[in-house]
């Protein structure tokens, strides 16, 4: 064996042992996901005029808009008999549990009580729990951390350029494992036949050793090939295809170019359990008009790629429910993977930020896909 085949062997090894994620935990006590962040709780055409259930991470959620359009969030939970809100009505800007009536602001307070009577005043401190909550990018997003005061949502990189189509699937599986799944750079040639390029590319070309860059971002990190020519060098104009992972949830698949021309793929997989999570995509259908706002079309039908992803990391998901993750073995080809883990348990254990600058920044890899 080469010098060079065994420091990639060791790179890698260290690598694996430092990707250690709660995944690996105890699935009932592991937190579900990153706090601190934004999540795309719902399709914003899809919350409409009446109350809307969701769940982020652990939190069961009753999305609404007041009497300006705005969105707001709170706990779907009733403060009186614990009713879910969702079942209930907008009135006045207010959302009304079907209940006992009882209405409640965008703010979580109770600002009617039916039954009280001539002279009776609602009691001081009664509502319910209200998240922050914003729209932006064919989104409503709400905070699932504690500060008071978030930035706003991230914007999703190339909105504006593109008209979309967009819909919403549940996976039974961990968000992490999908997250996995979209930074693979060799699994489409297997896991989707007549779908995606990379397959065909492989039916008219055979494998072939390649060349890829990982590279750590402000958010996350970023797969290309070819690699740039150094760690300052911009990501080359000659890509085809790259991978990106922003915190807590986000992947973007870019292609430069195709019978359409350039192309986007936008996921994020917003955890809903320890082994279930719900996958809110959008994929652009081509570029906007010169000065005309994009255009966003919802779709019931999940895209036959979705769908191959679907049936793989569900099969994984009953595989470490069974056995764990100690069975896992890997090769240089997943180190992205492996670093993505990384990057998830710093963020859950609230150390991304410090803990950010010890993880490798940049690595150049040879696989054969």
């Amino acid at each position: 064996m080469s010098a060079r085949c065994v420091r990639a062997r060791l790179s890698l090894a260290k690598l694996e042992r430092s990707a250690a994620t709660p995944r690996t935990a105890d699935a009932a006590s592991s937190p579900l996901g990153p706090r601190a962040f934004w999540y795309a709780a719902v399709a914003s055409q899809r919350l409409r005029d009446g109350p809307l259930a969701v769940r982020v991470l652990d939190a069961d959620l009753v999305l609404f808009r007041d009497d300006t359009g705005a969105p707001r969030a709170l706990d779907d939970r009733c403060i009186h008999r614990g009713a879910q809100l969702s079942l209930g009505e907008v009135r006045d800007g207010a959302l009304a549990c079907r209940y006992h009536g009882w209405r409640y602001g965008g703010d979580g307070g109770c600002v009617h009580i039916p039954s009280l009577a001539a002279g009776q005043s609602i009691p001081k401190g009664v509502g319910v729990r209200a998240l922050p909550c914003a729209e932006r990018d064919g989104y409503v997003w709400t905070w699932m951390g504690d500060a008071a005061d978030p930035a706003e949502p991230p914007a999703i990189d190339g909105f504006a350029a593109f008209n979309w189509v967009q819909g919403a699937t549940p996976l039974k599986c961990a968000a992490l494992a999908a997250i996995e799944n979209n930074l693979d750079w060799c699994h489409p040639v297997f896991t989707h036949p007549f779908t995606h390029g990379q397959f065909f590319i492989n039916q008219a070309m055979g494998f072939r050793d390649q060349a890829i860059e990982m590279r750590m971002t402000e958010l996350g990190l970023t797969v290309f090939s070819p690699p740039a020519r150094s760690a300052d060098s911009p990501i080359p104009d000659d890509v085809l295809t790259t991978l990106a992972f922003e915190l807590p949830d986000r992947v973007t698949v870019s292609f430069a170019g195709g019978p359409q021309g350039p192309m986007k793929i936008v996921m994020h997989m917003v955890p809903t359990g320890p082994a279930t999570c719900r996958q809110e995509w959008m994929v652009s259908t081509g570029a906007v008009a010169d000065r005309a706002a994009p255009t966003i079309a919802w779709s019931d039908t999940l895209p036959a790629i979705f769908e191959q992803d679907r049936l793989v990391l569900e099969s994984v998901q009953l595989a470490h429910d069974r056995e764990g993750f100690g069975f896992e073995r890997s090769v240089e080809a997943d180190a992205p993977t492996l670093l993505a883990r990384r990057i998830y348990a710093l963020a859950i254990e609230g150390r991304w930020r410090e803990g950010r600058g010890k993880l490798t920044q940049r690595r150049e890899l040879r696989v054969r896909a």
